[in-house]
């Protein structure tokens, strides 16, 4: 059997992070989660991760902060990141392969991340038995 697709999922907001990293579960998704952008960075160096779901607005080390890291570090360069904001961002911000704006529905996140990251490695599309 292979091994489910890992999306990192970096956010400080807890509700926001439990309902997607659920929401990602279920349609068969592994999940990793960290609450700044320096630990989404700490948890890039630990394993292969195939999607980062960055939120733009943290403490620590904010998502744009975290975005340059990342297309910095080469063996990190090809991960797709989506942005999450629900904030303006400033002229010229760049280098994320998606932008989803917050509030947004669940069919976004399904979409962004299927295309972006590939189905779930068992192929799995809805809940998981």
């Amino acid at each position: 059997m292979a091994t489910a697709k890992s999306i990192l999922l970096v956010d400080d907001e807890f509700s926001i992070v439990d309902a997607l990293a659920e929401m990602l579960r279920w349609v068969g998704y592994s999940v990793l989660t960290a609450r700044n952008g320096q630990r989404g960075l700490d948890e890039l160096e630990r394993g292969e991760i195939s999607l980062v779901l960055l939120d733009y607005m943290m403490p620590v080390m904010d998502g744009l902060t975290t975005l340059e890291r990342i297309r910095a570090e080469p063996a990190w360069q090809a991960i797709p990141v989506v942005l999450m904001t629900a904030a303006s961002l400033p002229a010229g911000a760049s280098g994320w392969d998606a932008l989803l704006r917050k509030p947004f529905e669940a069919g976004a996140l399904f979409s962004l991340v299927h295309r972006l990251a590939g189905p779930p490695a068992d192929g799995a599309s809805g809940p998981r038995s």
